[in-house]
């Protein structure tokens, strides 16, 4: 029913002065115009806040229908307000959840590049009603990393009563057989699985993956039953994913947690971006690992199967072959620019520009698949006869070469070039004045000092965003990526085999890479650093 009083519509109409129909989440005046509807008066003006009346509000706020202007101003005034807060509290839900979905859901996402749980939250999160399970569990995800963020000093250790709700609320779905069966709930699970785990980094304990094992049993439950939505088909694709993510970051020698998808092998439902490639290649790298542990054990009881290490040893040039061809799967738009910069914060001169966080880590994934093959090649150089292995090699490959020592190096550098661009100069986290700081510098390509044909190039492109946009995106997202890529980069070089690439090191990079390491766990968990 329209409502002809302008006291009662939608914050974009009254500024605008049209009439508002008052539709929720997004008045249909809003979606017409396509713009951002700027949600309703906050019923502490009223009568209360209720969690669709503003975070989907934010849920709305889509790469398509954001600004994407690159200069000036253009961020909407509400959206400045709910992320650099000044009278709210910590407790207002709704603000955060608009912070989550616009910060962190939102910017620098899209289901061409990116591979996470996020991506599909949008659509389903804005036919969710306020107390369903979803609801819940993002509250409680919003509201803790809200709470963190204003006040630095917080952690997960302090009483967090939302999660509570969160956790009553999924089990209350998991019994109701219609619930159960929703995306919604799998997505809450997951959602919920993502809590724990910041949690579990937080106080540097090993994260729970009851959760996560969950959906996954959700997802395996309906299959053939329920209809086989493309949300369900990118939340397989999204665990497979988190699982192949996993054993890059921390590597282990027992790889039976990744058994179910090696037979799985490409699943034609499931999206085929450049990430859901190179998750194909990193089950094959965890393959190679496996059958590197059994020569390993050959070699100790001197019973080297040759045949099959030459076997290995044309699959290792094979899937390395495999990550140079993955770089022709790139858009040129994501190609990072290798900026000189004088600021002490950089690596020796130099800074590696990317479009978004999360394009930056797919380069930093591709770099550490690399290493591993590396690191394994010379891990079995130095280990097999060398008469033996000069054989085997010649058996398996068209010539007899080694792996370019000089590899290594270059690869390292690259992920180190990408850490000034996740951290920017920033050596200590101060919460949500992080956001309004001029004292904080980002490297971007919106620097007037860049190349004119570079800035062009990245503004033109479909991951583009605004100076504003772009600055929020890197603080809220950065530092925690890059504690990533250093957690993956030290488990390579500290593996066997590892201490080869080393030697290919200069002791000032080595120092660098150890400085930055520490300052990543500054910027990610300022109350553990004691603990570290």
């Amino acid at each position: 029913m329209v409502n002809h009083g302008p006291s009662k519509g939608c914050l974009t109409c009254r500024k605008r002065r049209v009439k508002c129909d008052e539709d929720r989440p997004s008045c249909r005046e809003c979606l017409r115009q396509r713009r951002v509807c700027g949600g309703y008066e906050s019923e502490k003006k009223t009568c209360g806040i209720r969690f669709k009346d503003q975070g989907t509000v934010a849920g709305l706020l889509s790469p398509t229908s954001r600004s994407r202007s690159p200069r000036g101003p253009t961020t909407p005034e509400w959206t400045r307000q709910a992320v650099i807060p000044a009278t709210v509290t910590p407790s207002d839900e709704a603000s955060a959840v608009c912070v989550f979905l616009t910060s962190i859901a939102s910017l620098g996402r899209s289901f061409h590049s990116t591979q996470g749980f996020l991506e599909p939250l949008f659509p389903v999160v804005a036919k969710e009603r306020p107390g369903s399970v979803l609801s819940a569990v993002l509250t409680a995800v919003s509201t803790k990393l809200w709470s963190m963020w204003k006040s630095p000093t917080n952690s997960y250790r302090t009483p967090h009563p939302p999660f509570t709700r969160a956790l009553s609320r999924l089990q209350a779905a998991l019994n109701d057989p219609l619930e159960r069966s929703k995306d919604s709930t799998v997505l809450g699970a997951i959602l919920m699985h993502s809590y724990e785990s910041l949690a579990a980094r937080s106080t540097h304990q090993r994260t729970m993956r009851a959760h996560q094992d969950g959906a996954r049993a959700l997802l395996e439950h309906g299959a053939g039953s329920v209809p086989d939505s493309d949300c369900r088909a990118y939340l397989r694709s999204y665990l497979r994913h988190c699982d192949v993510s996993t054993y890059m970051e921390v590597q282990p020698d027992d790889i039976s947690g990744l058994d179910v998808w090696f037979d799985a092998g490409r699943d034609d439902s499931m999206p085929a971006n450049p990430t859901a490639v190179l998750d194909l290649i990193g089950l094959s790298i965890a393959n190679l690992q496996k059958r590197l542990s059994t020569f390993m054990c050959g070699l100790v009881k001197d019973n080297l199967d040759r045949l099959a290490l030459a076997t290995w040893w044309q699959d290792a040039s094979s899937i390395d072959a495999q990550l140079l061809d993955w770089v022709q799967l790139v858009p040129a738009s994501w190609q990072p620019y290798a900026k000189p910069e004088e600021d002490t914060f950089a690596y020796f001169g130099f800074c590696d520009i990317y479009p978004t966080v999360q394009i930056a880590t797919i380069w930093n994934v591709w770099r550490v698949c690399r290493l591993m093959v590396l690191r394994m090649e010379l891990c079995l150089l130095a280990k097999a006869p060398p008469e033996a292995l000069q054989q085997t090699i010649s058996n398996a490959t068209e010539e007899y070469r080694f792996p370019d020592p000089n590899r290594g190096r270059e690869l390292v550098d690259s992920i180190c070039r990408s850490m000034p661009f996740y951290l920017g100069n920033r050596q200590n986290h101060g919460g949500m004045h992080d956001l309004a700081d001029p004292a904080i510098r980002i490297p971007n390509y919106h620097d007037q000092d860049l190349d004119e044909g570079v800035r062009t190039q990245y503004l033109r492109g479909d991951q583009v965003m605004s100076l504003f946009d772009y600055k929020r995106h890197i603080l809220v997202q950065g530092p925690s990526h890059a504690l990533l890529h250093l957690n993956s980069l030290i488990k390579v070089l500290s593996k066997e085999g590892g201490e080869l690439i080393c030697r290919g090191l200069r002791e000032d990079q080595v120092v660098w890479i150890r400085e930055q390491f520490l300052r990543v766990c500054e910027l990610t968990n300022p109350v553990s650093r004691t603990n570290w």
